[in-house]
Parts: structure tokens; C-alpha cells; sequence
């Protein structure tokens, strides 16, 4: 999952990315799920604006590792709920 991320980051630009978080929003198949893609969604754009401020973009493999630990930090903060 983390790859489609970096990729979707990497060649998306801010709109679009906004339409694909509106997607998983309005495909979402419970509420619970709903709230989890708008959690992730938002961190998604606000990382895509926070890149687009650095004068040196980092690389797919770097977004990719990134997009990994936040995938994990969310999982592990799911788990203790």
C-alpha cells in the first residue's frame, strides 16, 4: 500500500490527489472505514503541500519508507483503541 501511496504523491498533483481522497470517502463501505480514509486522506494532502514547499523533492523510495511508518503508527494506534 505504501508504494500506490508514493506513487499517487509522486505523480499526482494537489487536485488530484484531492479527488482521489473524495473517492475513498464516498466509496467508503462504513462509517468506521470513512473516518479512517479521511484520518489518512488529510495526512496524504498535507504531506503533497508540505513537498511541494522544499526545493528538493525526495525520491519515490523515500516517500515510500515514510508513507510505511505512517501506515504503522496508524495501525499501531488503531490496535489501541
Amino acid at each position: 500500500m505504501a508504494a500506490q501511496m508514493a506513487q499517487l504523491l509522486a505523480t499526482s498533483d494537489l487536485e488530484e490527489l484531492r479527488e482521489v481522497v473524495r473517492r475513498w470517502l464516498f466509496d467508503a463501505p462504513t462509517e468506521r472505514v470513512r473516518n479512517q480514509y479521511e484520518v489518512f486522506g488529510a495526512k496524504l494532502l498535507d504531506m503533497k503541500l508540505a513537498l511541494a514547499e522544499q526545493p528538493i523533492q525526495p525520491t519515490r523510495e523515500e516517500l515510500e519508507q515514510a508513507l510505511t511508518m505512517m501506515l504503522r503508527l496508524a495501525a499501531q494506534s488503531e490496535r489501541s483503541r
